[in-house]
């Protein structure tokens, strides 16, 4: 399943894995850090995602985990350096790949 998929290239900090899952003009707004202040990361297309991304995976190890498992969304918890954050994160799938994703607290 693709979201699973993005839970293992996330553990393994794969900015090309994660970005790979994706369609060329995709859009992507991750506010899963609200709660600790920190602003949405929001990309749009491939190239935006996955220089965001690197940046990212080059500022501190990203550790996760889904808690629950659906079609085209998950509740996922996600290790930041020491900062656990609580998501759920909903796919809108295209061809087989995402084309867009939100990330919100839970």
């Amino acid at each position: 399943m693709i979201l699973e998929d993005y839970i293992n290239y996330l553990n393994d900090n794969n900015a090309n894995g994660v970005v790979s899952l994706f369609t060329e003009n995709c859009h992507f707004n991750d506010g899963g850090a609200r709660t600790v202040d920190a602003p949405d990361l929001i990309a749009d297309g491939k190239e935006e995602l996955r220089e965001s991304l690197k940046i990212v995976f080059g500022q501190r190890k990203v550790k996760a985990d889904i808690v629950k498992l659906n079609p085209n969304s998950m509740e996922y918890d996600v290790i930041f350096g020491d900062t656990k954050l609580t998501c759920i994160g909903c796919a809108t799938l295209k061809d087989g790949l995402i084309d867009e994703y939100i990330v919100r607290p839970r």
